[in-house]
């Protein structure tokens, strides 16, 4: 069985671009983060059989209670997706905090794989936005349909170095 281990790596995306994306993802995001105040979100995409899918995992907090680090799991159909190599990709927002990020392979189920992964690094804690950019190869005979990506067991570690719990996230890879 092939394992797969992601490290972040320098995103490539334009500033403009950059601030357009998380301008848009707060837009749909601020209703959930009202009821949980800390969250992960994962913004649905569209891929066909074959090609790439990249999810754009955000952080939601609020004011003075940004974390200076994060711990999740992450969990998706084996007979679906594949991760590609070096697929883990910070973006500028979370590099000027000083973040790196690092997902190790899970003991993958009969149906699923996933990996256990960390974004840390630096003094400042992580802003509300666009953090992770999450890049997936959809298997040449994937079912069509929907493919969960399921973010799950998170730990946030605040500022003053208390530790809370955040509850699952998910986002859909529709594959066409």
């Amino acid at each position: 069985m092939q394992t797969f281990s992601w490290r972040s790596s320098p995103c490539r995306d334009g500033a403009q671009a950059g601030r357009r994306l998380v301008a848009s993802s707060l837009l749909l995001l601020l209703p959930s983060s009202a009821l949980f105040g800390q969250a992960l979100q994962i913004a649905p995409v569209k891929a066909v059989r074959g090609g790439r899918a990249t999810l754009q995992v955000a952080i939601v907090s609020p004011r003075g209670r940004q974390p200076l680090a994060l711990q999740w799991e992450m969990v998706f159909p084996a007979n679906q997706l594949r991760p590609l190599d070096g697929g883990s990709t910070l973006t500028a927002l979370a590099r000027a905090a000083g973040k790196t990020a690092t997902c190790a392979p899970k003991t993958p189920g009969d149906e699923t794989s996933g990996f256990r992964c960390i974004l840390i690094g630096g003094r400042q804690p992580i802003p509300n936005g666009i953090i992770l950019h999450l890049q997936f190869r959809v298997l040449p005979d994937a079912p069509k349909g929907p493919a969960s990506v399921q973010l799950d067991h998170g730990i946030w570690v605040l500022q003053d170095m208390a530790q809370a719990p955040f509850g699952p996230a998910e986002g859909v890879v529709r594959i066409r």
